[in-house]
């Protein structure tokens, strides 16, 4: 038996409903709605960011190898799985799984642009300012800890 479901000119339109000859009105808590805001959009932002990131590295494996499942024989590499690995995004290392690349021989290939987002100069400013501001030197690895771990 078919369920029916609404179609075309059955489908809400949105509108406010009039019940018993009374019009039905929502309150938002639009102040938790704004407050909540910012989170919400940095969390978004990241994992688009991460997406970028990962979608970087496939590119490079890409022109590398070739599409996934017919890897370009004059290439010399094959894609070899995944692995985890980090970048370091917004000034943090950021755990993600990154593609491997091995030569026809079985020699790890590196990947430029993983190497690249690695090594944000980021982090070393942030150091560098804890330190400007007063860290004295012998808390250094602690501060450098610190902000390894966000």
């Amino acid at each position: 038996m078919r369920d029916s479901y609404p179609r075309g000119s059955q489908k809400s339109k949105g509108e406010f409903e009039v019940l018993g000859g009374r019009e039905l009105a929502l309150r938002l808590p639009l102040v938790e709605v704004w407050e909540e805001l910012p989170a919400e959009v940095e969390r978004l932002t990241g994992e688009v960011g991460l997406q970028i990131l990962g979608a970087i590295l496939e590119d490079e494996v890409r022109q590398r190898v070739g599409p996934p499942y017919r890897p370009d024989p004059a290439s010399g590499s094959v894609r070899w799985g995944r692995q985890p690995g980090y970048v370091v995004f917004g000034g943090q290392k950021i755990p993600l799984t990154r593609p491997r690349v091995r030569s026809r021989p079985g020699e790890e290939v590196e990947l430029e642009n993983y190497r690249r987002l690695q090594q944000d100069g980021r982090m070393q400013r942030a150091v560098a300012e804890r330190i400007v501001c007063g860290l004295s030197t012998r808390k250094y690895r602690r501060a450098v800890e610190s902000v390894l771990d966000g």
